[in-house]
């Protein structure tokens, strides 16, 4: 594709790795760059981002019903994963705990999805998501359709997005090595970087499932 021809990603390591440490997140030099991405589409992405809005629903105690019928309204059903069928088939309250852990983090890949079509300028690696994300979004409370937001979905520079990924990849490996060497650094999550991580695999990538994405470093 032709916006691949502009990305370079051993030249975004090498920026990257400067930016990182000079902002106080050291990172190795033989950590590899990442492989040329091949984006998806922005209504591909919308669409992800609608059906983990959906979901995430179900921690703020929506009836598994309610999100069923909209998520089918909307069309979105091919776009479930086989985990997520499993979410709607048994009420939350009832589901294992680390079910719920999963459904709780979908805010983060929420957060991201929505940096990457423009809608802020708010992603770090070690704060979390802001009230305003719930004026981004179509209102499922409300039963507001979702076609006209993944019809306006525009995914922001792509040069953008990748070195966005290339700095999430290299902050992931600081926070898990601080995390397996008991280090602290308040400059990092790893709980939010894993999170956001994915999400921004998902968009470059454009032949990773959602639930096969690996997040190595």
């Amino acid at each position: 594709m032709w916006f691949n021809q502009k990305i370079k990603p051993e030249d975004v390591k090498l920026k990257n790795t400067k930016f990182l440490r000079s902002n106080g997140i050291d990172v190795i030099e033989h950590l590899p760059y990442l492989d040329t991405p091949n984006f998806r589409d922005p209504e591909q992405i919308a669409k992800r981002m609608m059906v983990q809005l959906a979901i995430f629903q179900l921690h703020l105690e929506a009836p598994n019903r309610i999100i069923k019928k909209w998520i089918e309204d909307n069309e979105l059903s091919d776009f479930l994963t086989s985990g997520e069928m499993k979410y709607l088939q048994s009420d939350y309250q009832d589901l294992p705990e680390q079910d719920q852990i999963d459904i709780y983090w979908y805010v983060e890949a929420i957060w991201t999805f929505a940096w990457i079509g423009g809608l802020h300028n708010k992603l770090t690696f070690n704060t979390g998501v802001e009230d305003s994300l719930a004026s981004m979004t179509p209102k499922i409370e409300k039963n507001e359709p979702a076609e006209s937001f993944i019809k306006k979905f525009k995914l922001r520079s792509r040069l953008e997005i990748f070195e966005m990924l290339d700095k999430f990849y290299r902050a992931h490996w600081f926070a898990r090595n601080n995390d397996l060497t008991g280090k602290e650094s308040d400059k990092v999550d790893l709980d939010i970087i894993m999170e956001r991580r994915e999400a921004l695999e998902y968009t470059c990538y454009n032949e990773y499932e959602w639930d096969s994405i690996s997040l190595d470093t």
